[in-house]
């Protein structure tokens, strides 16, 4: 199995709309907008999106021991009986991060200075969906990969500061992945800039050959 980076420049990810106005406070069948509305709302998220500059990576790395309260990945010991529990049927892992950079995040912090909260909270729902739908990219991209070797990753993923994974292993994926090539770093706290950016643990599984009948 390979175990190198592999890093994702100029991601597409296409906005999907309706996740952004549902964040924005519209719900079908009781918020009606005009032609206008409707087109100077779109005109913004677009916008948004043209701010935003999705990139990714991810590793591979075996699971060298693990318990019902504590896993080893590569040289890394992880307290966590959840993704202890996760990586049950485990034997490797991938460490996957994404972002869509720095630019959107000050436009943002711009228009908050400037009180335009309407623009500012359009580019905040766009940015926050499609920094969401960045890590799912990265993680089909992976599964395509696997299933070459009959492998596929678990369904869930875990994040640091997510249930009794602790923040602190964020540290982890900056060492295994080199973030600061994807133009990432990390406070003193933990926490990463740029803001909308997502570090994600998942187990690589093997394919059962009724799951391969299905698919």
């Amino acid at each position: 199995m390979d175990t190198k980076v592999i890093y994702f420049d100029n991601i597409w990810i296409e906005p999907p709309m309706d996740k952004i106005l549902y964040r924005l406070g519209y719900r079908k069948g009781k918020t009606i907008l005009n032609k206008e509305q409707k087109e100077e709302i779109e005109q913004l998220i677009w916008e948004g999106v043209s701010l935003c500059k999705p990139k990714g990576a991810y590793v591979i790395v075996p699971v060298t021991a693990k318990d019902e309260s504590s896993v080893c990945i590569g040289d890394y010991l992880i307290i966590s009986k959840s993704l202890a529990q996760l990586l049950k049927n485990s034997d490797y892992v991938a460490l996957m991060a994404s972002t869509i950079g720095h630019d959107i995040i000050k436009v943002i912090n711009n228009e908050i200075k400037k009180g335009n909260s309407v623009k500012a909270v359009t580019f905040d729902s766009t940015a926050s969906q499609i920094a969401d739908k960045t890590v799912a990219w990265v993680m089909e991209a992976i599964n395509k990969n696997l299933k070459r070797e009959a492998r596929k990753l678990t369904s869930f993923r875990y994040s640091p500061g997510y249930g009794d994974l602790d923040l602190k292993y964020q540290e982890i994926f900056f060492k295994e992945l080199n973030l600061e090539k994807l133009e990432m770093s990390l406070t003193e706290t933990f926490m990463m800039i740029p803001e909308k950016s997502v570090t994600a643990i998942c187990g690589v599984e093997k394919i059962e050959r009724e799951e391969e009948v299905n698919e």
